[in-house]
Parts: C-alpha cells; structure tokens; sequence
C-alpha cells in the first residue's frame, strides 16, 4: 500500500510541477523541471500515509442471479428476463479482524440489485424496475467463544431467516424457505376468466419469517446445538429466536422457533410466531415442514396461517458437481381476507456447477387461490430458468 500511495505521490508532483513549469521546450527547461520535483519532495510534499501495521483485512464478494420465466395467468402469458428475488444480485465487502484473542470483529456491507425484480413484475403492467442498488447489510458484528456475538447495525434480526436455516434440500436459489414462494412470481395478479384482476399474489403469500432492519442483536454461544437469539428494532420490535443443530448416526438435524413482537405496526408484525425442523437422511433425502401465524387481535378477523412442506433429494449425478431435486407445497390461509386460501405447489431441480462456484436451477410453481363468494379464479403457473454465479 505504502508504495503504491508514494508512486501516486510523485506522479502527482510531477503533473504539479508540469502546470506550475508550463510545457517544456528545452533541455534546461527540463533540468529546471527536475530540480523543482526533488526541491518539493525535500520539502515534504512527497510524503505519504499509511498504516504500519495491518489490522484489517477486506475481502470482496457476492453473485449474479438471473432468470428467464414464461407466466402465465390462465389468460394471458408473457415470457419475461428478470432477477431472481430468492436470491437478489448483490455484492459485499467483508472486513475482518481481532481485537483480543477471544474477541474477533467483522464489519459487513452488502448491497442488493434489483433491477427487472422477480417479485415485482405482472402481465397487467410494463417492466417493474428497481434497477439501482440498495442496502441489505451495514453491520458491525463482535463475536466471542465464550460471551456470543453481537450485531449492530442493518441486518437480519432473530427471526429473519427461521424457515430458510432449516432447509437441506440445497434448492433456496430456485424454490423458497418456506411458503414465500411470491418471491419468485409475487406480483402477478390472480384474474377470472373475463382478465378482471382478483388479486396481487403476493397479496396473500407469507412465509412469517423475520427480517433485516437498523436493530441491535445479540447470539448466545452454542450449548450441545442450541442457540438463542435476541434483538430489538426501531417501532420497538422485538424478535426472539432459538436454533438447534446437530447430527446423529449421518442423521443431520436443523430446527428454528420465532417470535416476534411488534405493538407499534399491529396489521404487518404483530405476534408473528414461527417454527421450523428440517431433516437430512445419509442417503441424500430431505425432509423440511414449517408453520407459521400471524395474531392480529381484531375483533371479527381470523388470524392468518401458513403450513409448509417439502421433500428434496440431493446427489452427484455428474463431474460438474451435486444435483438437487425437491417439490413443496404451502398453504396460506386468511392473510388478505377471512376464508382467502392459496395453495402453492412447486418442484426444483438446481446443479451445482463446481468448476465456475455457480448454479443453474429451473423450477415450476402452480398458484391457486379459493375466496369465499367469489368464483371463477385462474390458476397462476409460472416456469423459471435461471442462473446464479458467485465471485
């Protein structure tokens, strides 16, 4: 570094010696030029700054993620060239270092694209575009053996995350954590036979999961698997999480529990509790079921629900590396009105491509919503091939 910052130096001087001295025309206009450089850099101007000791070390990551999708809505179809929402473009910086032996430090920045965004596109209207770039992380996280690890900062709370921590099928680039499959089609509307718009999709689509948000977390150390999780959050929201993860006999075990408490924004997060197991067989099968709900304390309102399942299977089915298949199935019920049912199914299929760090996946998902009164609603289908590199 050091070196680098002295040659800027003097190439500076020299570009400030050249305006000061004008053009040259001359051997001693070239001699004078000379003897003023070594004259400003005696007198200091040459000097540089940098640190003496290393502290620090920054590291550069992320990946791209985009995807190709025909959609249809039972009466029209497009076929569109978006980002995947599942799993956004983005890019990082990393720092880490220690502060004592016990006590190392880590600051995280990420930032998020979403540009043509997966979520955010329907038949009815033109091209959603995000397009610029925006937070996901600003985080400054400690982490002790002994004491935990502390996050302050933008990021995830003690929630976010519970239903995606559980998954073993390795299928989170193309199918979701849990019931939020609306990540990948969420803006499509649901319309009758006529194209009359029912309803956004995602309108009543959840997955009770957590979130990033400006909070400040704390972690317990790990007791034989198990985890805790606190954080608090601007409107005085309060998340509470406990994870567990282990083996046994090649028999691999992840589990999670949410709660979050939120006064101030009752119809978005208030009392939203959440659960998770996921199982992983040594032969390579896969077991997750969630469950979610959302107590909204109105008086006549029932509380929204979700139920989640999927069944996957991962193997090496060729030199470029592991091949993983799962379908799902989620049932939101409740969320936009009282007797809403939507019934997402959805299969995947992801290969591991070792040699370029990257994934190629496709996946298909059938959406159907039951309203009470109301009849006559298509079904959404929606197939999606996409690619996500990593750097």
């Amino acid at each position: 570094m050091t070196s680098r910052i002295s040659l800027l130096s003097s190439t500076a001087l020299a570009a400030a010696a050249i305006v000061f001295a004008g053009a040259p025309s001359s051997a001693a206009s070239l001699d004078a030029l000379e003897k003023r450089v070594k004259a400003l850099e005696k007198a200091g101007a040459g000097k540089s700054v940098s640190r003496s000791k290393k502290t620090m070390k920054l590291t550069v990551s992320g990946h791209l993620n985009r995807m190709v999708q025909l959609v249809d809505n039972g009466v029209n179809s497009e076929v569109r060239h978006v980002t995947n929402q599942q799993s956004r473009s983005r890019v990082r910086w990393v720092g880490t270092g220690k502060l004592t032996d016990d006590i190392k430090v880590r600051t995280l920045i990420e930032f998020g694209n979403s540009d043509a965004i997966s979520s955010g596109q329907s038949i009815q209207s033109a091209e959603n575009n995000g397009g610029t770039f925006d937070t996901r992380h600003i985080d400054l996280q400690l982490t002790s053996k002994s004491m935990g690890k502390l996050y302050l900062g933008h990021g995830s709370d003690a929630a976010d995350s519970a239903m995606g921590s559980t998954d073993l099928s390795g299928t989170l680039v193309a199918l979701s954590g849990a019931g939020d499959e609306d990540l990948t089609f969420g803006g499509e509307n649901f319309v009758n036979a006529a194209g009359t718009v029912i309803l956004r999709s995602g309108a009543a689509s959840d997955e009770y999961d957590g979130t990033r948000e400006d909070r400040i977390r704390y972690d317990t150390p790990s007791f034989g698997g198990f985890k805790g999780m606190i954080s608090h959050a601007n409107d005085d929201t309060v998340a509470f999480g406990m994870r567990y993860g282990g083996s046994f006999s090649g028999l691999k075990v992840k589990a999670h529990v949410s709660r979050i408490n939120n006064e101030a924004n009752a119809n978005q997060r208030r009392d939203v509790t959440s659960a998770a197991v996921g199982i992983l067989l040594p032969m390579g099968l896969s077991v997750q079921v969630a469950a979610g709900e959302r107590d909204l304390d109105t008086t006549g309102r029932e509380d929204p629900t979700m139920m989640f399942y999927r069944v996957g299977y991962r193997f090496k089915g060729s030199e470029m590396g592991e091949t993983r298949l799962a379908i799902s199935y989620s049932e939101n019920e409740d969320l936009a009105l009282d007797g809403d049912k939507l019934q997402t199914t959805s299969v995947a299929i992801v290969q591991i491509i070792e040699p370029l760090g990257s994934e190629l996946y496709a996946s298909y998902n059938n959406v159907d919503l039951e309203r009470t009164g109301v009849v006559g609603i298509e079904d959404i289908d929606v197939f999606s091939v996409g690619m996500r590199v990593k750097f």
